[in-house]
């Protein structure tokens, strides 16, 4: 439930257009009626409402969307709402159903919830000065039926959105960042020039022998180590992160199989990558538990250490890659570090 508090359903472009201009025409109407016919303060409160409403529009028309400007458009309605409930009752409540719906796709559920319900609120107890108790009361209980119904409607999208967003971003299996989600942040990452000689280190993380324990436990319980294999190396990352001041678990990603890379930026130096590589080495070092029966896992760990300058992503993880394959050839449970293959990777000497 905690997504709830950055969950906001977004409308289509051409759906937040088309109900900016409706809403504007609409209070373009009655703007003229009630400045000619009824109520001054009425039509005052719709030109204002109408005038945020096209500053609103030609920023969605033009930059995509305007929070602060969208909300004064929200809140000039809902005023403009509440005048009007006050005037002349019912003329006004029929258009909080619309408003306190559509709140759900401009803002985050919970401010949402609030909203909505504070418009009802609101506009029936300004309504109880031109319309009868009972009459307020049958507005009040549709009033519900429709707002429960909204939210309910924008909570199940979310569902189905962040469903998608997971299998979209994250492994099936471990619950770790997929290639797909890995690889684009990475290429934001390497692309940013905003914070000069930026260090990050990759650690590629390879399961020696994984076949033999496929073979010998079946692919559940090969399923059963890749979990706890990542969830202990997430552990040591949580512990590094927190000692030294820098993000890396929120950047573990499984590539495949029993591939997984690690990318944690602002090691200083190859000495503090080379102990890195130690600690999670040492967290690997005690038996894993798959079905009751104890096992050791080992893994080969090949950490490409750099200054970022202009790489791609290719290039750094075929790097990271073939430091991986160094440290196989070294025997299991052995790490390779590179820091300075750079050069002969470009001018196409390097070796894999």
């Amino acid at each position: 439930m905690k997504d709830l508090n950055t969950f906001k359903p977004q409308l289509p472009l051409f759906v937040s257009i088309c109900v900016h201009v409706l809403t504007i025409l609409l209070l373009l109407f009655f703007g003229f009626f009630h400045i000619l016919f009824a109520s001054f303060w009425v039509g005052l409160c719709c030109f204002v409402a109408l005038l945020l409403g096209v500053f609103s529009l030609i920023s969605i028309i033009n930059y995509g969307s305007n929070f602060f400007l969208l909300m004064g458009f929200v809140v000039a309605s809902v005023i403009t709402l509440m005048v009007t409930s006050y005037f002349f009752g019912e003329r006004g409540l029929i258009y909080c159903f619309p408003l306190s719906g559509a709140v759900f796709f401009m803002m985050r559920f919970k401010p949402a919830l609030v909203l909505g319900s504070a418009i009802i609120i609101f506009c029936l107890v300004a309504a109880q000065n031109s319309m009868e108790a009972f009459m307020v009361g049958r507005f009040a209980l549709a009033m519900a039926f429709s707002f429960i119904f909204s939210g309910t409607l924008a909570y199940q999208i979310f569902k189905q959105q962040r469903q998608l967003e997971q299998e979209a971003s994250e492994d099936y299996l471990t619950g770790l960042m997929n290639q797909r989600s890995f690889y684009a942040w990475l290429e934001e990452f390497l692309s940013k020039d905003s914070v000069p000689r930026q260090k990050l280190t990759l650690f590629y993380f390879d399961i020696d022998n994984f076949k033999s324990v496929n073979d010998s436990f079946g692919h559940a319980g090969g399923d059963l180590v890749l979990k706890e294999f990542s969830g202990r190396v997430i552990s040591a990352a949580r512990e590094i992160s927190s000692e030294f001041g820098i993000n890396c678990e929120k950047r573990f990603c499984r590539l495949s199989g029993d591939e997984f890379v690690l990318a944690c930026p602002s090691a200083t130096d190859v000495e503090m990558a080379s102990n890195f590589a130690n600690r999670f080495h040492d967290v690997l070092d005690k038996p894993f538990s798959i079905g009751g029966r104890m096992t050791l896992i080992r893994s080969s760990i090949g950490v490409y250490h750099f200054m970022v300058e202009n790489q791609s992503v290719t290039e750094v993880m075929q790097l990271a890659d073939a430091a991986m394959y160094r440290a196989k050839k070294s025997g299991e449970q052995q790490f390779h570090i590179f820091e300075d293959e750079r050069e002969s990777y470009l001018r196409g000497e390097f070796v894999f």
